[in-house]
């Protein structure tokens, strides 16, 4: 049930993803270059996890980086190849499921970004996806992902709502925390154009989870990551109470 709610969560928001992501993408591929280099990493053949249209990735792929992309979302990955397409990028895509893929190649440097994993509200998928990615690892390889903090889901995310009107949609975004479960539930309506001038009116539902960094760590450690860091995001610093993305990197021996 929680792998079609996460298939079906961008069925619409695919095509205004890029629009309402406002990142600065170019400061985070910078940011996960010098980490992975900080970590022995110079020319890695690269899986982007959770990849969805794919910005980071075209980014990384024109930065001269070897780059294949996965993602759960058939709506998502046509964005991404129709922008690969557009810049003449020969990327492989893969439509899988983080907790349960395999692709029978290895990579040097894993990623997982803009909180991917926080999708993952089972531990049994957390865990399965941990392990999928250690046994896509090279001995020595990496895994980089961060997670959306308590701050943020509690507090940005918590019970607050949200909406904007550009020219050609509005959306409205609404928010509830659960407070037992530490999973946030974000129902998303847009209003898009229709043919007749009118706007017509669609919904989406995601869920995140809370994952605290002393239970990310002991389960990736079970399976046999090191834990090589554990950063504010998006630097080398320890993290602070108000921090809103936590960024690990993991390494295999």
């Amino acid at each position: 049930m929680r792998e079609k709610q996460r298939q079906s969560a961008y069925t619409y928001l695919a095509k205004f993803y890029d629009l309402l992501m406002e990142l600065d993408y170019q400061e985070w591929a910078q940011y996960l270059i010098n980490t992975w280099e900080k970590f022995g990493q110079r020319q890695p053949k690269i899986l982007d996890l959770a990849c969805g249209t794919g910005t980071l990735t075209l980014l990384l792929a024109q930065k001269g980086y070897q780059i294949a992309g996965l993602d759960i979302s058939k709506q998502m990955l046509a964005e991404a190849e129709r922008k690969a397409s557009e810049l003449g990028l020969p990327i492989k895509w893969y439509l899988d499921d983080l907790s349960d893929f395999d692709l029978a190649e290895q990579f040097d440097v894993l990623l997982c970004t803009c909180d991917g994993l926080n999708y993952l509200v089972e531990e049994n998928h957390m865990f399965k996806a941990l392990t999928n990615a250690f046994n896509h690892t090279k001995a020595g390889g990496l895994m980089l992902f961060d997670l959306n903090s308590e701050m943020k889901l509690r507090e940005i995310y918590g019970n607050n709502s949200y909406a904007d009107l550009f020219q050609d949609f509005g959306y409205f975004w609404d928010n509830y925390y659960d407070e037992e479960r530490n999973i946030c539930q974000m129902d998303l309506t847009f209003f898009l154009p229709a043919e007749n001038g009118l706007y017509y009116r669609v919904s989406e539902r995601h869920f995140e989870k809370l994952w605290r960094p002393p239970v990310i760590i002991e389960m990736a450690e079970k399976i046999g990551w090191q834990l090589l860091g554990y950063y504010a995001f998006p630097t080398w610093q320890e993290p602070e109470d108000a921090v809103e993305r936590w960024q690990f990197v993991l390494g295999k021996d």
